[in-house]
């Protein structure tokens, strides 16, 4: 059992489950509660979930209001539904400051406040071009992002400051903070260790909350679940589309087993992993099969034909390209297997694939849960 570890959460790492209500979130809870580690949420963290869940109470909103106001054109009264829909919505920012406070209540789980670092040194960072720190082409146009990342890495550094004995393991998934194959903390914050004397073995990184899991529970059994969630993850950015195999026959990359929605040149742009991996071993074989669900996001054109037979059921229409083209969304829940090799030191992926979730799962294989 690992002690005196200290999970420090990233915002995208429960983006959709902001207060660790999903089944991995509640097992990462109970581990802090029984003394296994401590959660913490950066106030930065916090604050920008509390935006996100505002904003799409808003749109929820505006879209229910719509559709009330689509019925009093038809004739409806629906003076009594207004109402009901403010009071409704009237109290979401409580709620969710509620939800937060809920957590927070919870036995080693903390909010750590944002760091009192200078308004000029944010600044030198960023013109050193230091990381988090990014520049990116917006719009053609060259912007840097990355305030509220070197918030939350200043607050990384602000705990293990404080406290010299514990490690820290930081669940982020954000390319700011990583290095360019995305499987270890970036030089620049291994720098900011160096400079301030602390071993860069008090910090590792995890993609996400299924991961920290395993990391908690047990280092050896993590080694699994690095290499497939590696696997998984290295799918972001990847196309979609339908390419020329062998024999000049057009297919989808090997890694699609799934139905494709209607895209034409969609690419992965964010994926959720939704449970933990699970492993299977055939009896004296080196290979193991890993399993999980996940929540993939892809993005691309549609042909606005395409669109309008579709009827918006597995795409979200985002914007306008051309006359012919909707720029779409479409989120697919899919079962991903990894086949993983564990002759080596360390476990190697073999292949993975994004397969349709099985309507019912059953097997007799030995499995091993992360």
């Amino acid at each position: 059992m690992v002690r005196m570890l200290v999970v420090v959460l990233d915002t995208n790492a429960v983006h959709s489950d902001p207060w660790l209500a999903s089944p991995p979130g509640k097992k990462l809870l109970d581990l802090a509660a029984s003394g296994s580690c401590v959660v913490v949420y950066p106030q930065v963290v916090i604050d920008e979930l509390l935006r996100q869940r505002r904003e799409a109470a808003d749109r929820a909103h505006s879209e229910a209001a719509k559709g009330v106001g689509d019925m009093a054109k038809s004739g409806v009264d629906v003076r009594q539904t207004i109402a009901d829909l403010e009071a409704s919505f009237a109290g979401i920012g409580a709620d969710l400051l509620s939800a937060f406070g809920a957590v927070l209540k919870r036995d080693n789980v903390t909010a750590e406040p944002v760091p009192d670092v200078a308004a000029t040194e944010i600044l030198k960072r960023d013109l050193a071009r230091r990381r988090p720190f990014i520049e990116i082409d917006f719009k053609q146009k060259p912007a840097s992002v990355g305030f509220r990342d070197t918030l939350i890495w200043e607050t990384v550094l602000a705990i293990l400051a404080r406290d010299n004995e514990r490690k820290i393991l930081f669940v982020t998934a954000d390319k700011g903070f990583l290095s360019v194959d995305s499987k270890t903390l970036h030089q620049h914050l291994l720098e900011d260790l160096d400079e301030r004397g602390i071993g860069r073995n008090r910090v590792g990184s995890v993609k996400n909350v299924p991961h920290a899991i395993a990391e908690v529970e047990a280092a050896d059994h993590a080694a699994l679940v690095t290499a497939a969630t590696d696997a998984l993850y290295e799918l972001a950015d990847r196309e979609i589309s339908q390419q020329m195999g062998y024999g000049g026959d057009y297919d989808y990359p090997d890694f699609v087993k799934f139905e494709v929605p209607a895209m034409e040149g969609g690419s992965i742009s964010y994926i959720d992993q939704t449970t933990e991996f699970e492993f299977a071993r055939q009896p004296g074989s080196v290979a193991v099969t890993a399993t999980a669900d996940a929540l993939i996001y892809i993005e691309g054109p549609v042909f606005k034909g395409d669109w309008f037979i579709d009827g918006g059921e597995s795409m979200s229409l985002s914007g306008e390209l051309n006359d012919h083209y909707f720029e779409a969304s479409s989120e697919i829940a899919v079962r991903v297997v990894v086949e993983l090799d564990t002759s080596g030191d360390s476990p190697q992926a073999l292949s993975i694939q994004l397969e349709d979730l099985p309507s019912s799962s059953s097997g007799s294989e030995e499995t091993e849960t992360a």
